[in-house]
């Protein structure tokens, strides 16, 4: 038996589940993370009181029966320590080298639920930009085809698909930009920007750009601030990227002969964003239009990649479903917070609040 409570200490402060056995299988010992995912202790019980699951006692049988080390994996699907959803485990089963404990079994299980969710984003994610990325690129190629057999005679059909090829070559033009901007941006979200920013003057920038956009619709965009000074820690450039993201959502899905307002301000921070680790003040930018709105059941899953509430609509007027995932990239990177709210028939307030810059 084990009777080392130094070695019990430390395997209580691993981050690894730790179970072990007798070779009759009755446990020993279990370590704090282990009762924690399990939620109890099973301490002098048989470990099939404790797991049932069949790969890690057929695991177990072969590591007790032929002293070897012995591999599987396990999953759990339960709220457990404020997380819910799938709990990943690799399992690792070993005898004991040591011969004065060499009737010792021990069960290893290594939490690795956020590596096999990255696997899983990372499969999504190019099944996504393949998606994406095939559906226009079959339309080119049915076009061609067909400008090269049977319209090959025909002027008008010929320009008529041209000018549809011309227009989804810009749709994937459009998508690879945008993934581009995410990969670069995600490369450097972990790196907070240093240099003083005052948002009143991005924002002018972003309104001026979209100027000859807006008489296309008969828009305006209406800025109202109570400061002409609003400073941020930032990166000027992406901030507006961030901006023309936002207020292109709005020219786009706005009605035509319609007002977008934005609001600058300054307003004291909310403790439970993300902006509340760097100062008490934050700059408050709300953008409000005037639009069809946002069914609330979407909402929480704009920021997704590729998530568009009307995919015919947004193909229509030029949408990647990218734009929102990039803003929010860029908000991380400058401890911002984006809030959405919506009405039906009415239009949807986007509301970003950054940390405002230190004086000196």
């Amino acid at each position: 038996m084990i009777e080392n409570e130094n070695l019990f200490n430390i395997l209580n402060k691993l981050d690894d589940a730790v179970i072990i056995t007798d070779r009759d299988k009755k446990i020993i010992f279990q370590n704090d993370y282990s009762i924690e995912i399990f939620e109890n202790d099973f301490t002098s019980q048989i470990i099939t009181n404790l797991i049932r699951d069949p790969k890690i006692l057929e695991s177990l049988e072969q590591t007790i029966d032929k002293n070897i080390e012995s591999t599987t994996d396990f999953i759990i699907n339960k709220n457990i320590s404020d997380q819910s959803g799938e709990l990943n485990f690799d399992v690792s089963i070993y005898p004991s080298k040591s011969k004065e404990e060499d009737n010792l079994i021990y069960i290893i299980l290594k939490n690795v639920s956020i590596q096999r969710n990255i696997e899983k984003v990372k499969t999504s994610f190019v099944a996504n930009v393949s998606h994406e990325l095939k559906t226009p690129l079959s339309t080119i190629i049915g076009f061609i085809e067909t400008i090269r057999t049977t319209a090959k005679d025909d002027k008008k059909s010929k320009d008529e698909f041209m000018e549809i090829i011309n227009d989804e070559a810009n749709r994937m033009d459009r998508l690879i930009d945008d993934l581009l901007i995410v990969s670069k941006i995600e490369s450097n979200e972990h790196i907070h920007p240093t240099s003083k920013i005052n948002l009143n003057k991005c924002v002018e920038r972003v309104q001026k750009n979209l100027a000859k956009k807006l008489t296309s619709k008969n828009m305006t965009i209406e800025i109202n601030t109570n400061s002409n000074d609003h400073h941020i820690l930032g990166n000027e450039d992406e901030l507006i990227q961030l901006f023309s993201n936002l207020l292109e959502n709005s020219f786009k899905y706005g009605h035509e002969n319609s007002e977008i307002n934005v609001s600058i301000q300054k307003t004291k921070n909310n403790e439970d964003h993300n902006t509340s680790l760097f100062r008490k003040n934050i700059i408050e930018v709300e953008i409000k239009d005037q639009s069809d709105g946002i069914p609330e059941k979407y909402i929480h899953r704009l920021t997704e990649r590729f998530f568009r509430v009307d995919k015919s609509r947004s193909k229509a007027i030029e949408g990647t479903g990218l734009g929102l995932t990039i803003v929010k990239h860029i908000l991380n990177k400058h401890r911002g917070n984006i809030e959405i709210s919506s009405t039906l028939n009415k239009g949807s307030v986007f509301t970003i609040q950054l940390p405002e810059a230190p004086i000196s």
